[in-house]
């Protein structure tokens, strides 16, 4: 057994003895394939889970569309704007998207004594494409209109206001106490409209009120011919010059959205079009379309 013990030590000392230098030289080694091993680890922690991914197949595809295609769906190529559908002219729906023939359509039925009150009702004109209505639809502003009916309801509307004949409020500079003033708007729902309208930058519509929690449809009917919405007084978002902390806070955009967009442009530099925030992968066209609403490019 002392034998065999003897031979062992003697094999591994003729076999596995390293001078200093050498033992220097394994530790070095042995240090650099640790590292090696657990680099994609390390990096996979380090690495931000929201790194921005060019989606090539998508942009390429509607680049194409974009050359190729006579259809409404690509008004976005020219920045939508509040338009009136009663009164807007022939340059200016064909700006909007709106096909020749859509226009000459709608021309015809304006002519005819028809009146354009809501969404639905463009909707309805033959010819016209609904997603681009839909695409439209933050923009549209419609002319104050004497609606004359036998109801209850209508009726208490119109005897509010008619002891004295008042000037339509202004809602992008009406401040609280105007605001109360008005039939059904109480100081709760006026600090709610004020509150919401400077996270906006402005209101583009009346519609928009209607997103404010407690301010319904009804409201917005009987308000009608008594308030109008300012849209130029609306303050709009330079996407090329807003910072992540400004954007998140905007009710249009959320915490991810705004990371993105801001990520990609200190990333990548200014945006020079809308299409290129479809480079985003986040980014669709319905997302582009909210973007838009308040959100420019300069």
């Amino acid at each position: 057994m002392k034998t065999l013990k003897i031979r062992l030590e003697k094999f591994i000392k003729k076999y596995f003895y390293f001078s200093p230098s050498e033992q220097k030289g394994i530790l070095l080694l042995t240090l650099i394939l640790v590292l090696v091993i657990f680099t994609p680890f390390i990096y996979r922690l380090v690495k931000s889970n929201n790194d921005l991914v060019i989606n090539i197949q998508q942009f390429t595809a509607l680049d194409s569309l974009d050359k190729s295609t006579t259809k409404s769906e690509d008004f976005t190529s020219q920045e939508p704007f509040p338009f009136n559908p009663n009164t807007a002219t022939a340059e200016e729906l064909k700006q909007l998207g709106f096909t020749d023939k859509n226009i000459a359509t709608l021309q015809n039925y304006l002519s005819k004594g028809g009146k354009i009150k809501s969404a639905d009702g463009l909707k309805k004109i033959y010819g016209i494409d609904e997603k681009l209505v839909t695409k439209l639809t933050p923009f549209l502003l419609f002319e104050k209109q004497q609606e004359n009916s036998n109801s209850k309801h209508v009726i208490d509307t119109l005897n509010y206001a008619k002891k004295e004949k008042t000037q339509v409020l202004e809602i992008n500079t009406a401040d609280s106490f105007s605001l109360v003033k008005l039939y059904r708007i109480g100081p709760k729902l006026a600090a709610k409209i004020i509150a919401y309208r400077e996270k906006l930058g402005g209101f583009l519509n009346l519609h928009q009120l209607t997103e404010i929690y407690g301010f319904d449809e009804d409201i917005l009917y009987d308000l009608q011919n008594k308030i109008a919405v300012d849209a130029s007084k609306a303050i709009r978002i330079n996407l090329n010059t807003i910072t992540e902390e400004e954007l998140k806070n905007h009710p249009y955009f959320k915490y991810k959205l705004a990371r993105v967009i801001t990520n990609y442009r200190n990333q990548h530099g200014k945006y020079n079009s809308y299409n290129d925030l479809l480079k985003i992968k986040i980014i669709n066209d319905s997302i582009l379309d909210r973007i838009k609403i308040y959100g420019i490019v300069e």
